[in-house]
């Protein structure tokens, strides 16, 4: 589990996720986290739990190459009304560094995703050969 690189991508895009429960989102004369804004919090749970399920689906690679893909939407989506939040913020408000963490982790989740289909296209050409070589078998045996 651990030992496969998508796995550590994966676990990196949870502990960013996760990071971000305790983060501010924006400070200056107030200051507002990710968990007292309820749209940044659905997000941030969602996405969490989403890359940190995906962790552990690695038995069954297609499954885990489709929570992928809906983490990554998810991401967008999340960046997107991030930057719409920075755009019509008011002045003398700073936004933290946190607010690229979902960009980060939508690029360790696109990683992982490219991995998981390494493997399975591995996986797929060892059972492509394995038939191939038990139809030679059959044929051998019938002569």
């Amino acid at each position: 589990m651990i030992q496969r690189v998508q796995s550590l991508y994966l676990l990196g895009a949870a502990g960013l996720l996760f990071s971000m429960f305790f983060k501010d989102f924006f400070y200056g004369a107030e200051s507002l986290t990710y968990m007292q804004y309820l749209p940044f919090k659905v997000f941030t749970i969602v996405t969490f739990i989403l890359s940190f399920i995906s962790i552990f689906l690695y038995r069954n690679r297609i499954r885990q190459m489709r929570v992928c893909v809906y983490n990554m939407i998810i991401l967008l989506c999340y960046q997107g009304w991030i930057l719409y939040m920075f755009f019509t913020a008011v002045e003398g408000v700073k936004h933290s560094i946190s607010a690229v963490f979902p960009v980060i982790a939508f690029i360790f989740t696109v990683m992982a995703f490219r991995g998981i289909k390494k493997d399975e296209l591995l996986v797929q050409s060892s059972n492509s050969l394995r038939d191939i070589s038990k139809k030679v078998n059959q044929i051998k045996k019938k002569k």
